[in-house]
């Protein structure tokens, strides 16, 4: 009889105790160290990416979160989840962060406090979120140099990648294609390209190496990664079409913390092309990277080697890619909000490479001299000297003809777009456009 007594008492203490236990093993989310967020000062907040991690049982549908800065709580919200977030899920939310008083970077420590209505108890239920307030948020651009060569069967995946890239982010990506021991070999690119093994290799920001078959993720989370400094771009002709003048401009919306910084400057051309040029294609009739994207498909479906094929983003000239000239240099000290100003002339008059004015781009890349990154970049086509406003077409005159618009940033468009756009016309003419509505 007493043994029974114990059993029961012992079944009962259990289940009195289980809730308990379920309730803490139930509702355990744990968020990751933020990435920085950049608020500009004078809004009521900005989105900022925070990773989370679910080690409880049940399906996270929502979570209470705060914000705090030296102690002090700044902001108390409800995050409802676009997807349940299931059991050991991992996912990147984007939560609301307020501006500093102030311009500043500051640390912030973020607190999930309920999941699902529910007191998480999660053994670590903060992390640190980095907050740069700033006048402007900076626009990030990334860059891809794809080291390539039509004797390479393996790159036809380099040139899918890129196409594929400029395709879905024509804004921010900024593609360079640098040819090894083929016709478009860029001799100002050598010493770097004496150091790849591989082919293709691609690099982006020259922080990661792009192995895949596409890269949308990839790219989509270097953007996400922000920038300090807005770098902005604009190049012009003389009369006689034989130099281009580049004139780059840097703003630093963060002080930079020991590092310095210098630009360097690449001119690629697009639609390259001759008939005696072959690129060499080993994923001719592969079905096992059909559909992956409309770009390899191309590949897929041409033969063993493809005659006529177009090679864009090619890099004819450059200055500074890896060891950048004195006069390049971001000056120091570095003032937030105050633009520098450089310039740089490409003399083309000689250049072998070139075949088409009319498709040339130009990019300039912001290197961090300490970590040898792209910090940022930008890109531009290259516009009349004596271009000021809308081209001087007479009326009624068929002569000349608009053959093609883009956007300041090198993007095509097929209708005028308010703002500046680039026109090229049919007698080679290239000029800007201010289009007002």
């Amino acid at each position: 009889m007493l043994k029974t007594f114990y059993i029961q008492l012992l079944a009962l203490i259990a289940i009195l105790c289980y809730p308990i236990n379920l309730s803490a093993d139930d509702y355990s989310l744990a968020p990751s160290t933020g990435r920085k967020v950049y608020v500009p000062i004078h809004a009521k907040s900005a989105k900022g990416l925070l990773s989370i991690t679910n080690y409880g049982r049940v399906t996270v549908k929502n979570f209470n979160y705060k914000l705090s800065h030296n102690g002090v709580v700044i902001l108390e919200q409800k995050h409802v989840m676009k997807e349940a977030l299931p059991r050991m899920g991992v996912a990147t939310v984007e939560i609301d962060v307020p501006p500093h008083s102030q311009l500043s970077e500051t640390e912030l420590q973020v607190e999930i406090t309920k999941v699902n209505g529910e007191l998480n108890r999660a053994t670590i239920p903060y992390a640190n979120l980095p907050r740069a307030t700033v006048t402007k948020v900076p626009r990030r651009r990334v860059v891809v140099e794809e080291y390539t060569g039509m004797w390479c069967k393996y790159c036809p995946r380099g040139i899918a990648v890129m196409e594929n890239l400029e395709k879905n982010y024509p804004e921010d990506f900024i593609g360079i294609a640098i040819h090894i021991s083929d016709p478009l070999k860029c001799t100002d690119y050598a010493w770097q390209a004496s150091n790849i093994r591989n082919y293709p290799t691609l690099l982006m920001n020259r922080s990661r190496d792009l192995s895949s078959f596409i890269a949308t993720n990839e790219f989509e989370e270097e953007k996400s990664m922000g920038a300090d400094m807005d770098v902005d771009v604009s190049a012009q002709w003389d009369k006689q079409k034989t130099n281009i003048t580049v004139t780059p401009r840097v703003t630093f919306r963060v002080s930079p913390k020991d590092a310095s910084y210098a630009l360097a400057y690449v001119l690629t051309e697009d639609g390259m092309s001759k008939p005696t040029w072959s690129q060499n294609n080993i994923y001719s009739g592969d079905k096992s990277v059909l559909g992956i994207s409309e770009e390899m498909n191309k590949f897929v479906n041409s033969p063993l080697v493809i005659k006529g094929l177009y090679n864009n983003f090619s890099a004819i000239a450059a200055k500074g890619v890896y060891t950048p000239a004195i006069e390049d240099y971001v000056k120091t000290p570095i003032e937030i909000d105050k633009v520098q100003s450089f310039k740089h002339v490409f003399d083309i008059a000689h250049n072998s490479l070139l075949q088409d004015k009319t498709k040339l781009k130009v990019c300039v890349l912001l290197i961090n001299l300490s970590t040898k990154k792209i910090e940022n970049a930008a890109k531009c086509i290259i516009t009349d000297g004596s271009a000021t406003g809308i081209s001087a077409v007479e009326e009624g005159q068929n002569t000349v003809i608009e053959l093609e618009r883009y956007t300041l940033e090198g993007r095509r468009i097929h209708n005028p777009q308010k703002g500046i756009n680039i026109v090229r016309y049919s007698d080679g003419s290239v000029r800007r456009e201010i289009v007002t509505h």
